[in-house]
């Protein structure tokens, strides 16, 4: 059966782990993107990883070395700011799979995780990564193509493929402070009526810092002077965590939920982000685009899957779809229900949460439940063994 020749537009986090995965199954990568290395390692932001990320960081080689600069947290405080209520979901909620790792997530910097995928890309003889490419001759005759060039991919609009999309009336400020906390080794998801916020350890008392709240009070609270933001920030930290001082410049971002219509057209892919983009609640972003790879992979190293000339089958396109329109349509869903319950303050909203933190206090089995599905993706009820 003849090699595969691939081209992979787009080399961030989606796209080096893309052609890193294809390399490993002697697929030949040509890797592109209209950026260079600076600004490709330049972006100020952190990812959260959960276990679906971490096993095929296993499979790729990559986690051994990942795992000694990823901040691991064993725990995950869950805080309503509204109701006054919190649960803390620890490793004891893990499935019994994940267990031994004795991690709920891991948070990793944007700049060190990309420094390790260019060493490994660079490594390997099956990758041919171009960057500053502004032009992209198409003088090889791949077969097949794939988009990981982000939310307003240049691909998907070429290829016609239209999203359903949804605009938030929220924004997003993400930063880096110091902070005093009492739990070191504790993520923080703090729902609020304006919106939600998340804490992430980065290590040595530096924290990543995500608020999301309306349009008009982002673009308020980003145009104080330093003080002031502090000042402001503090006000929305839960007890038992205390600012000190900004590490970075704070940035704001706007939010929406879209989903692309197609995730294939003829020997094309749609990957990532170009296929998907959440509300941050969660973290669920990167590690959706992580399994899409894990299933892309699994689909062209089965020889099942191709016929002679080692090209996918109809048959074998259509369950990928099926599978990850399964996982990323739950995911979006997941995420946008916290959203629409847990951002505001009205009687009916606040019923649910109070019997939302009830009935996972009191039953092991749902916070277990609760903790797979944003660590598995919905692949852990459905399709278990694309991630195992």
């Amino acid at each position: 059966m003849k090699e595969l020749s691939v081209k992979v537009l787009g080399a961030g986090p989606s796209g080096c782990l893309l052609a890193i995965a294809l390399a490993n199954i002697h697929t030949k990568v040509y890797l592109f993107d209209i950026l260079d290395i600076e600004k490709l390692l330049s972006r100020d932001r952190s990812y959260a990883i959960t276990h679906s990320t971490r096993r095929l960081l296993e499979k790729l080689g990559i986690w051994s070395e990942l795992k000694n600069k990823a901040i691991p947290f064993k725990e995950l405080s869950v805080l309503d700011s509204v109701i006054n209520k919190s649960i803390v979901l620890s490793t004891k909620d893990l499935d019994e799979s994940n267990l031994k790792l004795n991690a709920v997530g891991w948070t990793i910097d944007h700049k060190i995780l990309m420094e390790v995928l260019f060493d490994k890309v660079n490594k390997s003889n099956q990758i041919n990564l171009q960057l500053n490419c502004t032009k992209i001759k198409d003088d090889i005759d791949y077969d097949y193509y794939f988009a990981a060039d982000g939310i307003s991919s240049k691909s998907r609009n070429k290829w016609g493929v239209g999203t359903y999309s949804y605009r938030y009336r929220q924004k997003c400020i993400t930063f880096k402070a110091l902070l005093r906390v009492d739990h070191s080794n504790r993520a923080y998801e703090i729902f609020r009526k304006e919106g939600p916020m998340a804490i992430l350890p980065m290590g040595n008392d530096l924290y990543q810092v995500i608020i999301s709240s309306p349009s008009s009070i982002c673009e308020n609270l980003i145009t104080l002077p330093t003080s002031l933001f502090l000042d402001k920030v503090s006000t929305l930290l839960p007890s038992g965590i205390e600012i000190d001082s900004l590490y970075n410049n704070p940035e704001v971002f706007p939010l929406s939920l879209s989903v692309s219509k197609k995730l294939i057209v003829a020997n094309k892919f749609l990957v990532g982000e170009s296929a998907h983009s959440l509300h941050p609640v969660g973290g669920q972003g990167l590690n959706l685009s992580i399994r899409d790879i894990n299933a892309l992979t699994l689909l062209l190293n089965d020889r099942k899957n191709r016929n002679h000339l080692g090209l996918i089958s109809k048959r074998s396109k259509s369950f990928f779809i099926l599978n990850r329109y399964i996982d990323i349509l739950s995911t979006s869903f997941l995420t946008h229900i916290l959203i629409v319950i847990f951002s505001n303050s009205l009687t009916v909203s606040r019923f649910i949460r109070y019997l939302t933190f009830s009935l996972l206090r009191k039953a092991p089995y749902l916070r277990r439940l609760l903790l797979s599905l944003f660590t598995d993706g919905f692949s852990f009820l459905f399709a278990r063994r694309l991630d195992s």
